[in-house]
């Protein structure tokens, strides 16, 4: 019974914040958006923030020792209380908590499994993030964090929503494009072969090796494209009389 209701909290929490970026209830969301956008903004002209946990975790002690020194300092009226009272955690507070983080370290560990599941379609949508975050993830700091999370989360879902039909149009036309491209090429092993030689002594072994990875992926996602579409069509083949 804690399990579900715990559980219909955390879907509760979940539902509030897709309303709030996907614009259900704009008053809402504008009034989120436009504070967030004032602090960031107000932030922004300041020195940027930097996050250090060692100087988190002093500062978290030194105002710790600070209230439990006035605490201490100021003179009961009435019975002192016993000195020696410690703080001990039980089983019910692990219990409790562990009962609390476990529907999000599912969750986090299911999607987790999906994206490195090694399928090739989704690989080849992870991989260029990597690639990314592998590469310019020094720049990133806690700060930009912060804010392009916050921005793209008010902005980048409802976009994708509206115009998500034009998008997956222009790409379906680029690929088709592309395709018929490439089968309307004369020399398709000559030209395959010069970009391969290009970047094999342009770049270097890591970006090879990479390349190397991309086109076997590639390869493999076509592969299973094309045999499921093949065997749509027989199945159409064999529905009809």
């Amino acid at each position: 019974m804690t399990d579900a209701l715990e559980q219909s909290g955390w879907e509760g929490l979940w539902e509030r914040i897709v309303e709030l970026v996907m614009w259900k209830d704009v008053a809402k969301s504008a009034l989120w958006f436009g504070l967030g956008s004032m602090f960031f903004f107000s932030c922004s002209f300041s020195r940027e923030i930097t996050f250090s946990p060692i100087s988190a975790f002093c500062h978290l002690g030194v105002m710790i020792l600070g209230v439990a020194f006035l605490k201490d300092s100021v003179p009961q009226s009435r019975q002192p209380l016993e000195t020696g009272r410690n703080f001990q955690l039980t089983e019910e507070d692990l219990l409790r908590a562990a009962r609390a983080v476990l529907p999000l370290a599912n969750s986090l560990i299911s999607t987790a499994q999906v994206i490195f599941s090694g399928n090739p379609s989704m690989t080849l949508k992870v991989l260029p993030v990597l690639l990314f975050g592998a590469k310019y993830g020094s720049l990133v700091t806690l700060w930009r964090l912060l804010a392009t999370g916050f921005f793209s989360s008010f902005t980048l879902p409802k976009l994708y929503m509206c115009y998500s039909t034009q998008i997956h149009r222009t790409v379906e036309n680029v690929r088709d494009r592309a395709l018929e491209a490439w089968k309307s090429c004369p020399r398709k092993k000559l030209v395959a072969g010069t970009a391969v030689t290009m970047c094999w002594n342009l770049f270097s072994i890591k970006t090879r090796f990479m390349a190397a990875f991309i086109s076997a992926v590639i390869l493999r996602y076509n592969h299973q494209y094309h045999k499921a579409d093949g065997g749509d069509q027989e199945q159409e083949m064999e529905v009809k009389p």
